[in-house]
């Protein structure tokens, strides 16, 4: 019998594994035998020839797939879920060109140091744009994101980390471009905060990124960058927030890295005669930009040419944030102070000093220490700052301090030199802090350019650039800083994946035990005390408590560190004290190590005390305040000098810790979305994959204890529907086809009696233990199938259960009546109850009324009250039967809307046809407007149909060039592809031919007269739903028609009759992105007049106005029903008109000092017209444009009546703001020649656009706007009309010098069927409505022959097959 390995290790001899390789981290290995509680493997490809190894068994991982054919886009999918196999999969999809994996809802990005261009295209982008489960990629990481945070309206949070070179800053880039490009935002504003958010990352790249060893672009700062969207999701603002920038890298760069991009970029990219004032060339190797073995480019090289177009490209970034040209100048000027500061160097100052000495406080002088050399950069740098030079080098080599003896009651000061060394450490830090606020003013310039107003509705997704976990061969206080963050973020992200796991589980209704996760709590603390003893060090040392010499007050501060925090077991711990060939190494005061998540780390503790330090001394700062520049000005920070030392406490370590709170505060109310991003190699190589460097990474970021996570849950979750169809033949097919899929997958496991504690069943995923899902495909490969005892033993089982259901489902069966039938008792008894108690109070004060008003009682129960006139009690309430009441079927309607499906992109056709000429070619507008189609929506009066409208057809009569696709389209396609719209139910048109026609229930619908895509319908249950229409696609019905954006429900005892929008609404209501909707409604007897503001989830009633109606015609409107053809605003949305049966009446739209809004009656024209219009109908309105030159009137508003008359109306505004009815310029209108058919109702007033397919194509190029957005606003004819007659007889008519409108002419409608045949019953045409695509084309709709028909006004004639039925 063969020997077996240790058993707890789950493997067996001849299996593939990996073993722990130095070199690769992991390698392939195969078990040959065991020596104790190890393993012996044979390892191929040894080069010493040996093949046997002895390794832990622990340290081994199970191999599912050696000869690694396949990858897993889920790391969660692998059938061992370890960081061996983790790191494989990685490997082999990196290999593939697949930088990104999944592992759960983490990404996990490999920089490729390459283009991959298949990765980052518009429809890769499409292809994650509101998709759930998608490849990984960061678009489906910011798409989540976008998708959470409009369903959520909660705050998100994108976290990046990763080491220097991880690709950390164009991962965030990417997502940041994502976001930008999804939102939905207005185009105009969206490219303006879009430039904003986009240019703010190559300004902050040139000041905050530098080259270091391991990234040419590495960010030495950490930022959170948010992006601001509204409840609709439209990106409204956008700033950032940055952490602990590298200050120290300004004065000093370890070999191998240089300073920020911005010195070289400046060096490169300013002209000549910019350099010679600034002093500069660039072929100088200055001291603070070029190490020793550093040597400046060569003006054309690569390097060169690089830095220069860089410079170009932050100086335009600079313009769009709004900085000014004055505002670069400055920068430039500090810039150049610094590098000029840094060939600033000191000599020992003579014997017999030649300027006068320094003060004491006794008078007597005090001999400098110190000169300073390079007079000429220390002058320039003076002048570029804007201060005395003297001055300045006054405070390099003195110290001016107070004495605390004060005489004759003022504190003297005391002027101290400085030593060569106390004098350069206070040069460089004028240079680090100078360059810090620079980088802080440069962040707050961005902020400002795209900040937007406060506003408790809108939420951002941010993303958290953040630097990795840093080990380097000397690890100083920057890096100290850096690893806290990364420990404190780790344990949240710890905590965050936990809780998204256990979110999961609750979702499929399983029950988790807690688990036990490391706990960064203590190293975190341990760190604290740490900075907290460095703040006391540092308020010491500035108030000169401790000796002046900095390598004393290091060694002091180490001293402490020892006393307090350093412990031998603890997270902080002493130094590992060793000796180096150069002499005695470390000592005990002049460091620690720290045992973080990521490993141990050695921190060497010299100069933090000086680091610490974020402030300037007193006389530099009282200097920079004092500068003639106001960028100078605004850098100085004299609020909080110390009065007596003249120093203050302003602590690095105090701030950080402050801001890191914050940023953690922010965090944990974000929905938070993690990116791992990860080098490949030490060398930036594209294409080299080093395992062992991979490796650490994924341990130092986290990644590991994930794993361990998934470990300890169900790290393998497939869908139930996936391992059916997997493993459906394991079992008999008369189980397959007799069971439920999941109650198959249940019998599967039964079958082969897997471990219950390695695996559970969800609703709608089957969870497993790592190495559950291999044993399920070893027994599918090897031809398992379910034995028959096991069958029967399943199959009892699910009888059983069967069973057991059936007798739950008895006894819910027999209690729920008896129970429903209790609640329902305790309902009634409850309403009776309330019944009654209102019923006797309202007869108690019926009663006191009584004998107040009569002296008589009401009469008691059973005995007669009086009655009044019409045979009613006088208690008794309005009956049902004298309600107004609506007609079967509202008024036909015609509205047009773009259709958005087959609206081309605008921005491709300017990118392809911009001359030099012409801004905008009048082809390129032909060509956008031959491949945009129009949505005709016909609202029939109980239903909505729509049709495609095409101009293709009417864009052949004008000898312009047309695409050759045009030259053989006819009239036949113009109206086409007729659908019914399903608003209230899918949002779907389903073509006519395939819908079950019915009447529909919709009783009003309305269009949004500035958005015209956005729609109002309500139903006979008073639900009224506001939508958006999207369109149709012509070979696709599937796609939804209509996008819902509100839904409001009104009293069911109210009669709705009409709606209208208000475009323009109060500011109040415009900031919250609300809506104004106008209701028509009956309440019992009379009409009413209601104004709703509409937001996202809520709506509030604003007004009520009551309609008053002629009580000589109530009688009949209660018989027949009421009919209200119109209701709408005027053209300048001052005027509400209402027109019907004997009605028309004209409401003023007044808005408040508050922004409240009321109507107020103007006229009402039963009143004033009464032989006019009581005696007919009012049909059709029309608001037009005050013509040019009309003497500045508000509105002009012409009515349609049932005997084919048209009236017209002038409104004029008053001195003190009323609006009037004109009376002079009112009245009827009067034509000899062309008339309309006496007794035919004009059905439609349709106002032109224009009178030729290119009429508009002047005004696009003059604004600058896109096609789309000039059709939503097209303005009307203001001297042009037309007049629809029920019989089909059309009526040109216009606003002539002397003798105002005319009916120019006349036209019986030919709709290519029935030629000049006049309607048998009067009412053949019953809406009509004018193309603002082609503007001379109309659209007609004829109710008798159920036809869609185009009027072409330039041929005066429907062409031959411009027609469409919708029978």
């Amino acid at each position: 019998m063969a020997a077996k390995v240790p058993a707890q290790s789950g493997l067996g001899i001849g299996d593939v594994v990996w073993c722990p390789c130095a070199r690769e981290g992991f390698r392939l290995a195969r078990i040959s035998g065991h020596a104790g509680e190890a393993l012996i493997v044979d390892i191929e490809g040894q080069k010493d020839g040996s093949r046997s190894q002895q390794v832990k068994a622990a340290d081994c991982r199970p191999c599912y797939d050696p000869t690694g054919s396949q990858t897993c886009e889920d790391s969660t999918s692998l059938v061992h879920l370890d960081d061996a196999n983790i790191l494989d999969n990685m490997c082999r999809r990196f290999l593939q060109n697949e930088p990104y994996t999944w592992t759960a809802n983490v990404l996990l990005a490999v920089n490729p140091y390459k283009t991959i261009p298949a990765l980052y295209t518009e429809e890769r982008m499409q292809t994650h744009r509101g998709k759930r489960s998608a490849p990984p990629h960061p678009y489906a990481i910011a798409d989540s994101a976008y998708r959470s945070l409009l369903r959520e309206q909660r705050n998100q949070a994108l976290v990046i980390s990763g080491e220097s070179g991880a690709g950390k800053t164009e991962t965030a880039k990417i997502t940041m471009r994502y976001l930008t490009t999804v939102s939905r935002t207005d185009a105009t504003h969206a490219g303006h905060i879009q430039d904003k958010v986009i240019n703010a990352s190559p300004i902050l790249e040139s000041f905050g990124n530098a080259s270091t060893v391991r990234n040419q672009n590495s960010s030495r700062f950490g930022k959170y960058s948010e992006m601001r969207f509204n409840p609709v999701g439209s990106l409204v603002g956008a700033g950032v927030k940055t952490y602990l920038l590298e200050s120290s890298r300004v004065v000093a760069q370890q070999p191998g890295e240089q300073n920020y991009h911005v010195f070289y970029e400046l060096l490169a990219g300013l002209s000549e005669e910019r350099l010679d004032a600034l002093e500069l060339n660039p072929s100088v190797k200055y001291q603070l930009l070029y190490a020793a073995q550093a040597v400046p480019p060569v003006e054309g090289s690569p390097e060169w040419l690089r830095h220069k177009e860089q410079f170009a490209e932050l100086r335009q970034a600079l313009s769009v944030v709004g900085v000014s040209p004055q505002g670069e100048q400055d920068m430039w000027d500090i810039l150049a102070t610094l590098i000029h500061l840094g060939e600033v160097d000191f000599i020992d100052a003579p014997s017999s000093p030649v300027e006068p000495p320094a003060m004491g406080v006794d008078g007597r002088p005090l001999p400098e220490l110190v000169q300073v050399t390079s007079l000429d950069d220390i002058g320039q740098a003076a002048d570029l700052l804007g201060l005395p030079v003297r001055r300045l080098q006054e405070v390099l080599v003195t110290k001016k301090m107070r004495d605390i003896r004060e005489k004759n009651g003022e504190a003297p000061h005391i002027m101290i030199p400085r030593s060569r060394q106390q004098a350069f450490q206070t040069l460089q830090s004028i240079i680090r802090v100078l360059y810090q606020r620079l980088f802080d003013q440069v962040v707050k310039y961005i902020n400002a350019s795209s900040e937007c107003p406060e506003d408790a509705s809108h939420h951002h997704i941010g993303t958290l650039d953040i630097y990795g976990f840093e080990r380097l061969q000397i690890n100083s206080f920057e890096q100290l800083c850096i690893n806290f963050a990364n420990e404190r973020l780790q344990q949240f992200f710890i905590q965050q994946v936990l809780v998204a796991e256990q979110q999961l589980y609750r979702e499929e209704g399983l029950s988790i035990k807690a688990w036990q996760l490391p706990d960064s709590e203590p190293v975190v603390v341990g760190i604290q005390k740490i900075l907290r003893v460095l703040d006391d060090q540092s308020a010491l040392a500035m108030r000169n408590f401790l000796a002046d010499d900095h390598e004393k007050s290091d060694h002091r501060f180490g001293e402490h560190l020892n006393q307090q925090v350093v412990t031998p077991n603890g997270p902080v711990m002493p130094l590992r004290l060793r000796a180096t060939r150069n002499g005695p190494g470390l000592g005990m005061n002049d460091g620690f190590q720290i045992r973080h998540y990521a490993g141990d780390v050695e921190y060497q503790t010299r100069n933090w005390i000086e680091k610490n330090n974020d402030s300037l001394v007193p006389e530099v700062e009282v200097l920079l305040s004092q500068s003639e520049k106001e960028l100078v000005r605004n850098l100085a920070r004299t609020q909080g000098l110390d009065a007596v030392a003249g120093e203050r406490a302003n602590s690095v370590a105090r701030m950080y810790m402050q801001h890191l709170d914050t940023l953690l505060t922010e965090l944990k109310g974000c929905s938070v979305h993690y990116i791992r991003c990860f080098n490949p190699n030490e060398t930036r190589q594209a294409g080299v994959f080093d395992k062992r460097y991979v490796l650490d990474q994924v341990i130092q970021c986290g990644t590991v204890e994930l794993v361990k996570i998934m470990h300890h849950g169900f790290p393998n979750r497939c869908g139930v529907r996936e391992v059916w169809s997997r493993f459906q033949g394991m079992l008999p097919m008369e189980m397959v086809n007799r069971y439920n899929q999941r109650d198959v997958v249940l019998a599967i496991l039964m079958a082969f009696d897997i471990d219950p504690s390695q695996w559970t069943l969800g609703t709608t995923r089957l969870f497993l233990k790592s190495g559950q899902l291999r044993l399920l495909e070893s027994l599918r490969d090897g031809g398992s199938v379910a034995s028959q005892e096991a069958v029967v033993k399943i199959r009892r089982h699910f009888t059983l259960k069967k069973t057991r259901a059936a007798c739950h489902m008895i006894e819910f069966a027999m209690w729920l009546p008896s129970h429903v039938k209790r609640l329902r008792k305790e309902r009634l008894s409850r309403k009776l109850s309330k019944v009654l108690f209102v019923f006797v109070r309202m007869h108690r004060w019926l009663n006191s009324a009584r004998l107040r008003l009569s002296g008589e009682p009401a009469a008691v129960e059973g005995s007669p009250g009086p009655l009044g006139a019409e045979g009613l009690s006088a208690f008794a309430l309005p009956s049902r039967a004298l309600s107004l009441r609506r007609m079967s079927k509202g008024t036909p309607q015609l509205f047009v809307a773009l259709n958005s499906y087959e609206e081309p992109d605008y921005a491709g056709f300017l990118q392809t046809a911009v001359g030099t000429h012409q801004r905008v070619h009048d082809k390129t507008l032909r060509l956008w407007q031959n491949q945009t189609t129009e949505s005709m929506l016909y609202y029939t009066g109980s239903s909505i149909l729509t049709a495609r409208f095409s101009p293709k057809a009417f864009l052949m009569q004008f000898g312009a060039h047309v695409p050759s696709d045009m030259a053989t389209v006819g009239f036949s396609s113009t109206l086409s592809d007729i659908r019914q719209v399903d608003v209230h139910n899918s949002g779907r048109a389903v073509p006519v031919a395939a819908a079950q026609r019915g009447e529909g229930d919709i009783i009003s619908m309305c269009q949004h007269k500035k958005e015209k895509q956005i729609f109002a319908t309500c139903d006979s249950k008073n639900q009224i739903g506001i939508w958006k229409w999207l369109g149709t696609e012509l070979y696709d019905t599937d796609k939804a028609a209509v996008k819902p954006i509100e839904c409001l429900s009104l009293d069911p005892e109210l009669v709705v009759f009409h709606m209208c929008f208000l475009s323009e609404v109060p500011n109040r209501i415009a900031k919250e992105s609300g809506l104004v909707l106008i209701v028509l409604s009956a309440y019992h007897h009379c009409f009413q007049l209601s104004i709703f503001s509409v937001y996202h989830c809520t709506h509030h009633h604003e007004y009520t106005e009551t309609v008053p109606v002629d009580p000589a015609l109530l009688p009949g409107l209660r018989r027949t029903g009421a009919q209200v053809p119109f209701f709408t605003t005027s053209y300048a949305e001052k005027i509400l008109v209402l027109g019907g049966k004997g009605m028309l009446q004209f409401y003023a739209i007044v808005e408040g000092p508050s922004g409240g809004l009321s109507l107020s009656l103007i006229e009402n024209c039963a009143v004033a017209y009464p032989t006019e219009i009581k005696t007919s109908t009012m049909f059709s309105c029309l608001s037009l444009p005050p013509p040019s030159r009309s003497g500045g009137y508000c509105d002009w508003i012409v009515i349609g009546d049932s005997n084919g008359k048209l009236f017209g109306f002038r409104f004029d505004a008053t001195a003190e703001g009323r609006i009037e009815v004109n009376q002079d310029f009112s009245g009827r209108f009067r034509s000899k020649q062309n008339t309309h058919t006496s007794g035919v109702p004009i059905r439609a007033l349709v106002a032109t656009f224009g009178a030729a397919s290119d009429a508009h194509y002047r005004s696009i190029k003059e604004r600058g706007i896109s096609y789309s957005l000039f059709l939503n606003s097209a303005p009307q004819d203001d001297r042009s009309f037309y007049s629809v007659g029920g019989d089909g007889k059309l009526l040109l008519w216009k606003l002539l010098e002397g003798s105002g409108w005319t009916a120019t002419s006349e036209k019986l409608l030919e709709d290519g069927m029935s030629l000049n045949v006049a309607s048998t019953s009067g009412d053949r045409i019953v809406a009509a409505h004018a193309s603002r695509l082609v503007p001379h084309i109309i659209v007609l709709v004829d109710a008798e022959k159920k036809v869609l028909m185009c009027y072409d006004r330039s041929k005066e004639a429907v062409p031959d097959g411009a027609v469409c039925s919708f029978a």
